[in-house]
C-alpha cells in the first residue's frame, strides 16, 4: 500500500472512533422545574483586557456547573457552585476551592464576580439585594442593581422556546461580563 493510502486509511479510522465516540455520548438526565441548562458567549473585560469564552451553565436544584473554553474548545476553567463550596479546576490543572465565590472569583480572575448569585441574574431574577429595578411594558427586568453591580437586559424572546434575555451585561467600576445566550434548555413541571 502506498504511503498516501495509509494515510487516508488512518485518517478513515481516526473519523470512525470520532463519530463513534459521538454516537455514543451519554445522554444529560431530564431538567426538573427551575433547572436549566444554557450555552453562549461570554465577554469579561477589565480596564484594557478582554476574554472571549465559550459558556456552558448548567444549574440542577442548588448546584451550578460552569465550564469556559477558548473558541476552539479547549477548557479554561470548570467551576462547581453549591452552598456549601465553590471549586475551580482551571485547564492547565490547578485546582481552587473556597467557601466565598466572590473571593474565588477574584483570585481566580481577578474580578470580585459574585457567581452563586450570577446564576439568577442569568435568568433575570432579582437577589434579595437588588435595587432600582426598572421593566418594560410587558414587565420584564430592562436594569437593576445587585451587590454593587449594575444589570442589564436584552434580547427577551431571541432565542427559541425561552421568554427570558439573551444578552446580559453586569458592571462594576472598569469591570463588564457580558453574556450572549446561544441556546437554553428549561426543566419543565413534573
Amino acid at each position: 500500500m502506498s504511503f498516501g493510502r495509509r494515510i487516508a486509511a488512518a485518517l478513515g479510522l481516526v473519523a470512525a472512533a470520532l463519530l463513534n465516540a459521538c454516537a455514543t455520548a451519554p445522554q444529560q438526565a431530564p431538567l426538573r422545574a427551575g433547572d436549566y441548562s444554557l450555552s453562549g458567549r461570554v465577554l469579561v473585560r477589565q480596564a484594557s483586557r478582554a476574554d472571549v469564552l465559550r459558556l456552558n451553565w448548567t444549574h440542577l436544584g442548588m448546584r451550578d456547573t460552569v465550564r469556559l473554553e477558548t473558541p476552539l474548545g479547549q477548557t479554561v476553567a470548570e467551576l462547581q457552585l453549591d452552598p456549601q463550596r465553590a471549586h475551580v479546576q482551571l485547564g492547565d490543572g490547578r485546582a481552587f476551592e473556597a467557601a466565598d465565590d466572590v473571593a474565588l472569583a477574584e483570585q481566580v480572575i481577578g474580578v470580585p464576580l459574585p457567581l452563586r448569585q450570577f446564576s439568577g441574574w442569568l435568568r433575570a431574577e432579582p437577589g434579595a439585594s437588588a435595587v432600582a429595578i426598572e421593566r418594560d411594558s410587558d414587565a420584564r427586568i430592562v436594569s437593576m442593581r445587585d451587590s454593587g453591580w449594575l444589570l442589564s437586559y436584552s434580547g427577551y424572546g431571541a432565542v427559541e422556546s425561552v421568554a427570558g434575555p439573551s444578552l446580559i451585561e453586569a458592571r462594576q467600576g472598569d469591570v463588564v461580563v457580558r453574556v450572549k445566550i446561544e441556546s437554553w434548555l428549561h426543566g419543565v413541571v413534573e
